[in-house]
Order: C-alpha cells, then sequence, then structure tokens
C-alpha cells in the first residue's frame, strides 16, 4: 500500500515539473517572437507610409504639370483674342511674312499666326510678344527665365522654352549645336558663336540688335546683314 502511494505520488510531481517546463518553454518563446514581429510590424508600416509620401509627391507633380498646361492653354487663348482684335485694328496693307503652310502678322508691335498654325509656334509668337517691353542687360534672363531684361541669348531661349522646344537658357555658343542644321520651316536661329544670336518666325525677325542701343528684344521689319551667322532649327520646326 505505501508502495502504491509512493509511485503515485512520483508520477504526480513529474507531470507537474513536465507541466512548468512546458510553460516556461512557451514563455520564454513569446518573450523572443513578440520583439521581432513588431520590429517586422513597425518596417511594413515603415514602408507602407513611405510608398504613400511617394505616391502623394507623384500626385503633386501631376497637378503641378496640369497647373501649368492650363495656364498655357488659358494664356494661348487670351493671346489669340488680343491678336485678332489687333489683327482687325491694322491696316490692310500691314506688313506680311509667310513660309510653308504659317502665316505671320505684324501690327507694327506685335506679331500673330493662324489658328491652324502648330501649337508650339503659337506659343513661340506669344512668348515673343511678351518680351517687346523689355530692355537689353548682358546675362540677365540667364539665371531666372522670367526676368525684368534679356540679352540675345535669353531673349533666344525664352521663346523656345515657353514653346516647348527647349529646356534650358543656353549661350549664343551653346546654340550652335542646338536642334538641326540650316534655315527651318518656321523657325530659323541665326547663330555667330560666342558673338550674337537671334531668330526668325516665318520670316519675321525676333532680335535685340536695333538702332536704339539698350533698346532689347524687338519684332524688326528692317533688313540686317547675316554674314558669319549660320543657320539652326528646332527638329520638325
Amino acid at each position: 500500500m505505501k508502495t502504491l502511494i509512493r509511485l503515485a505520488l512520483t508520477a504526480a510531481l513529474f507531470a507537474a515539473a513536465t507541466a512548468a517546463k512546458a510553460q516556461n518553454g512557451y514563455s520564454a518563446a513569446g518573450y523572443y517572437a513578440g520583439p521581432q514581429a513588431q520590429a517586422a510590424y513597425a518596417q511594413e508600416q515603415a514602408n507602407a507610409q513611405a510608398w504613400a509620401a511617394y505616391n502623394a509627391q507623384q500626385q503633386e507633380y501631376a497637378r503641378g504639370w496640369a497647373a501649368y498646361y492650363a495656364d498655357q492653354a488659358a494664356a494661348q487663348q487670351q493671346a489669340a483674342a488680343a491678336q485678332q482684335a489687333a489683327a482687325q485694328r491694322s491696316a490692310a496693307a500691314a506688313p506680311r511674312h509667310s513660309t510653308g503652310n504659317s502665316q505671320i502678322r505684324f501690327d507694327g508691335r506685335f506679331a500673330s499666326v493662324g489658328q491652324t498654325a502648330p501649337q508650339a509656334l503659337q506659343f513661340a509668337v506669344y512668348a515673343a510678344n511678351t518680351l517687346q517691353n523689355k530692355p537689353y542687360v548682358l546675362g540677365a534672363g540667364h539665371r531666372n527665365i522670367e526676368d525684368s531684361a534679356y540679352d540675345c541669348s535669353s531673349s533666344t531661349s525664352y521663346v523656345l522654352m515657353k514653346a516647348g522646344l527647349l529646356n534650358r537658357c543656353l549661350s549664343s555658343k551653346e546654340f550652335a549645336n542646338y536642334g538641326e542644321a540650316g534655315p527651318g520651316r518656321f523657325i530659323t536661329i541665326w547663330v555667330k558663336p560666342g558673338e550674337h544670336v537671334f531668330m526668325t518666325i516665318c520670316g519675321l525677325r525676333m532680335d535685340t540688335s536695333g538702332h536704339v542701343t539698350g533698346e532689347g528684344p524687338r519684332w524688326r521689319t528692317q533688313g540686317r546683314n547675316y554674314a558669319g551667322f549660320s543657320p539652326r532649327h528646332p527638329s520638325g520646326f
């Protein structure tokens, strides 16, 4: 009888020890697995936040470009209305130049092209019109696209950038490698590297060289000497 009692007690103690050991092992596993799971979860949350920030930035860029193109379209519409009114006021014998399938009119201060002209050409003419009251300052217009004054290369660059045909301001030396060689169908850049650069749009010259010192970029109808200048043009124009 005593032997049976001792065996029963021994079995009970062994079962209790086994349960305690199992419980301790479970607790240790939970202790070590917990921080790892928390770290993985934190990393997952950080990744999600980074992607959310990236997507928000991309959406902001998209909104910015949409606003830019909307402004360009609005400006083009306003310019078209103003140019149409100016054309109606101009004399029937106003100077007229034509090249290819595009025509340009000049009323003595501002130029205009038809609504069927390529949009980039319309933007270029509008941009050149906005420069007509700007003075000439050497080096102006190179650091800031919108400036209070321009020189020969920055005014030429301004027109091309606003038309979407150039992505940064170039010097007269850099214009020697711009676009393609030869006169363009609508736009021609006349380059004397390191000295001077100007442009003609459908035959009408936009140039800083005139009869008044410091006059700045203007539409010019009088002739000039083209000796030493090499013609180049934007691809397709």
